[in-house]
């Protein structure tokens, strides 16, 4: 079984930092501020420095790059089905205790907390028939379609840095549903560590609501599925209680739960 560790360590190939150095067993990644995951430490186990020393390095090095310093801290699930859960491992007790920690030295929580969800493929719902002159279409590079739908956090547009983000792992496939020249529905499948990962799944909002959030997962999935991948992941937002459901629908199941601590604003 999949300790909450090695699923990290498997996600953080799928969504690189277009710089990233070790510190220890934590990887400090940076993207020009683009995304959470891709500007922000992750540990991965023990960084080789007592915690002060490493936080002081930490903080440092995103200084460095103008950014803010942040540290991802997965933790077990709390109140969820106990089958449900991958299986703790020492990152059970390490990434309560580093939270824990992070909290006494006043290192404030960003308000983004997610989980993290994993299902075996082929998925519970397989990928339906586009009709109607729709269509789905996969390409390894994000055609300027795609990325015009791509709005992170409701960005009109996307950084430059974004490209190399999105094109960062070891295979990705740029998924999208199109009615002629419309784009309806995107989705980014990553392969990387025997693992598909889900990423970027946007719908339009004038076509919400038809079930083209499940289309879009599940021609994503089944791209994968064609490159002999057996499970996927994804990440989802603690408050975005529809995704959620959608992916349940699925076969995703949760795993455990992420959060960003910010270093203390210096004075």
């Amino acid at each position: 079984m999949q300790t909450i560790t090695d699923l990290e360590r498997v996600a953080a190939a799928h969504w690189r930092g277009t710089e990233e150095e070790w510190l220890g067993d934590w990887l400090l990644r940076a993207a020009g501020g683009f995304t959470g995951r891709a500007n922000s430490a992750l540990p991965l186990g023990e960084p080789g420095l007592p915690l002060d020393d490493a936080l002081t390095v930490v903080s440092r090095w995103y200084r460095e790059r103008g950014l803010a310093p942040m540290i991802a801290v997965p933790v077990p699930l709390d109140g969820e089905v106990v089958g449900e859960a991958a299986d703790p491992g020492e990152a059970d007790g390490r990434g309560r205790e580093l939270d824990e920690q992070l909290v006494r030295r006043s290192w404030p929580i960003r308000q983004d907390p997610a989980f993290f969800m994993v299902a075996d493929l082929p998925l519970a719902i397989p990928a339906a028939e586009i009709v109607g002159g729709r269509e789905v279409l996969a390409s390894p590079e994000p055609d300027d379609a795609w990325a015009a739908r791509y709005h992170y956090r409701g960005q009109d547009h996307l950084p430059s840095v974004a490209r190399q983000v999105l094109t960062s792992a070891q295979e990705q496939s740029f998924v999208s549903i199109r009615d002629g020249d419309e784009v309806l529905a995107i989705a980014r499948l990553s392969i990387a560590n025997g693992w598909a990962g889900l990423t970027a799944v946007e719908v339009d909002p004038g076509h919400r609501r038809q079930g083209l959030g499940v289309v879009i997962t599940a021609a994503a999935c089944a791209v994968a599925e064609r490159r002999g991948i057996s499970r996927a992941f994804l990440q989802v937002g603690v408050d975005n209680t529809p995704a959620q459901a959608l992916y349940k629908r699925l076969g995703f199941r949760n795993s455990h739960r992420y959060h960003y601590r910010v270093a203390p604003v210096q004075r």
